[in-house]
């Protein structure tokens, strides 16, 4: 019996050894993470391509592949995008399935290899401004980029800079770009394939565990928020919605659509990391000195004209570059003005005055007359009881009558001479002492 169960102790030995053999010779499937940079270049998308290699190296993936399909962008997120492809530790591929024009071309070449689907293509990256100093240095960047990942810098080059010429390749005067075969064919490209699926097989991955990097709702929202036709929508709403809210009483729904408009416009810029929180504060402090120039200051001064300098700086430099600033804030101004005349054509100006103006009880006993036809008055002069914000109250030989200054804010005390009767409408302006 001892030595039966001795041998079944040897048995049970070689079949957890055989188990344990079997265990380390199983295929490990290997992870590889897929990062798609499809749409414009811009810092959204580098935020994005931040978060994914962040996660791949997190979990040791084996390779990372970008799959590349942009008509371009911004150069300044280009060059971000390309430096993090750069400096991974890991092995990326690019694998550009439709095309990586402009900017896109750039992000391909930070890659450690570059494959192409058969129909794409890739350069053409034209600078704007089209000007020397652009081209020289983008087209550096290019040279340098192709030329620490062992492509030909002179075909890179060519794609920004037309003057450059390349027998057999370009001819001075055009940008280069190149078809999938024509970059297979001059080693700009390590490979052409139908499709992904043959892809993954030529590199040994077709039962890899592929890892996909989604945009997140928030990812998603801040993209749409960011689109320039949006932007120019939310923006216009806001800054009607908030014109509304002053000459409508009240903290209502105008009042509501205006914060929510701003709040959203801000929110997805914030969120694609194109602007900090110091544009914001810049923007909200705008809007506070044109409340406190219009509703605590009489007249329109410093104040005011420094609170539209800090909304329009805000503006300007939140977007990536001037040229959609520009073309942004002119389209905003636009709408903003047709949308204000037609506040004030269905509301009028009535409501708003109420509210800058002195309120006081106007009654018999106080020397104010209910009725009176007012064109006598014309080039007589009295003095302002109250202070005219433009409105008030003015004293004409004993008689108190609601007034409307000419030209803005009159100081109380201040002699004054009718220039205009509209019905009962009284127009004045300062007399000028002799």
């Amino acid at each position: 019996m001892a030595g039966s169960k001795g041998l079944n102790k040897y048995f049970i030995g070689f079949i957890f050894g055989i188990l344990f053999i079997f265990i380390l010779a199983a295929p490990v499937s290997a992870r590889v993470y897929f990062i798609p940079l499809h749409g414009d270049v811009d810092p959204g998308m580098a935020t994005f391509l931040n978060r994914g290699l962040e996660e791949a190296l997190e979990n040791q993936a084996e390779l990372v592949i970008v799959d590349v399909d942009t008509y371009g962008g911004l150069v300044d997120s280009g060059i971000s995008i390309r430096d993090q492809l750069v400096n991974y530790p890991g092995e990326i591929v690019a694998y550009i399935s439709n095309r990586a024009w402009s900017a896109g071309t750039l992000v391909a070449l930070g890659a450690d290899r570059i494959y192409m689907s058969e129909g794409s293509s890739m350069g053409a990256a034209e600078t704007r401004p089209y000007d020397e100093k652009y081209i020289s240095a983008l087209r550096s960047e290019f040279a340098a980029t192709a030329e620490r990942r062992g492509r030909d810098p002179e075909i890179a080059a060519a794609m920004v800079d037309a003057d450059i010429e390349i027998e057999d390749v370009i001819e001075s005067g055009k940008l280069l770009s190149l078809t999938s075969s024509q970059a297979v064919e001059l080693g700009f490209a390590d490979g052409r394939f139908a499709n992904f699926d043959e892809f993954l097989g030529y590199l040994g991955y077709s039962d890899a565990d592929l890892t996909r990097i989604e945009k997140t709702g928030l990812e998603s929202f801040a993209g749409l928020i960011t689109n320039p036709f949006v932007s120019v929508f939310l923006l216009s709403l806001g800054i009607i919605a908030l014109i509304g809210e002053a000459l409508i009483p009240g903290f209502g729904v105008s009042g509501t659509i205006g914060v929510a408009s701003l709040a959203l416009f801000f929110s997805g810029y914030l969120i694609q990391g194109y602007a900090g929180m110091g544009l914001v504060v810049l923007f909200l402090a705008g809007l506070l000195l044109i409340a406190i120039e219009i509703f605590v200051i009489p007249g329109f001064g410093f104040t005011g004209i420094t609170g539209i300098a800090a909304i329009f700086a805000s503006l300007f430099f939140i977007f990536p570059d001037s040229s959609m600033a520009w073309t942004i804030m002119a389209a905003v101004l636009v709408l903003s003005t047709i949308g204000t005349i037609i506040l004030i054509k269905f509301f009028g100006t009535s409501y708003f005055w109420r509210r800058i103006s002195l309120g006081e009880s106007l009654t018999t006993e106080t020397g104010y007359v209910s009725s009176k036809d007012y064109k006598d008055l014309v080039g007589k002069t009295g003095r302002t009881v109250s202070t005219l914000r433009p409105a008030g109250i003015a004293d004409f030989d004993g008689e108190r009558i609601d007034v409307v200054s000419e030209g803005g804010y009159i100081e109380a005390e201040t002699t004054v001479i009718v220039v205009k009767v509209e019905g009962r409408r009284v127009i004045v302006k300062p007399k000028k002492e002799e």
